[in-house]
């Protein structure tokens, strides 16, 4: 019994979702299986912050956006209040920038949520045990800023990119804007540009034409 208690990775989880990430995670991991069970559950950063039992978790499971947050500052938060906790991101966005970023910022694993049991389990198992390593073939944030947010991937710039997939996922300019420490107004006369590029009257013509190219 203590044996199997020590090789158990707690895990805390925060999320918006969290009822649905929770049931889909109890059906990933089985303790005696895995080695990995669920401990808590918050739907946001200051309410860990406020009300986990540091010593009823090994390991953080952090969802990328949470609605009325920013990224940067939510990880910031946790390691400042756990630092000798690891912080997995678990994300629905695939994004190389955001990858590198969060990795600049102290995480130690970036899974995508349609990843699967196995690469998610791999994910903490590596930041548990400090094998995680840093992702490479990513533009750092000072090959980004000296491009001016040229880099291309997949025929977007970088940032156009972001901007794009975060409008798709439900996000408006001003959370957008916070997120990327972007100004409103250079996003939105980006959109602007783009729906020129692609002959595009509306941001729901410019992302079904893009859909189509295969840039998202």
């Amino acid at each position: 019994m203590n044996a199997e208690k020590e090789l158990t990775i707690r895990l805390l989880i925060i999320e918006d979702n969290a009822t649905l990430i929770l049931a889909g995670l109890r059906g990933f991991f089985r303790p005696g299986r895995d080695q990995i069970r669920v401990s808590e559950v918050f739907d946001d950063v200051a309410e860990a912050i406020e009300k986990a039992d540091r010593n009823s978790f090994d390991l953080i499971l952090l969802d990328l956006f949470i609605p009325g947050t920013n990224p940067k500052e939510n990880i910031q938060a946790l390691h400042r209040e756990f630092p000798s906790k690891p912080v997995v991101i678990y994300t629905s966005m695939d994004s190389d920038l955001w990858r590198r970023t969060m990795w600049n910022l102290g995480a130690r694993g970036y899974v995508h949520k349609n990843d699967g049991r196995d690469k998610l389990k791999a994910a903490i198992v590596q930041a548990f045990s400090g094998k995680a390593m840093a992702p490479r073939g990513f533009p750092t944030e000072i090959e980004i800023n000296e491009a001016g947010f040229e880099f291309q991937a997949n025929g977007l710039s970088i940032i156009e990119k972001e901007m794009v997939t975060m409008l798709v996922g439900g996000m408006k300019y001003k959370e957008i804007s916070a997120a990327l420490k972007i100004k409103t107004d250079y996003l939105e006369a980006m959109a602007k540009k783009l729906r020129k590029k692609y002959g595009a009257k509306s941001m729901p013509q410019l992302i079904y034409k893009l859909s189509e190219k295969g840039l998202l």
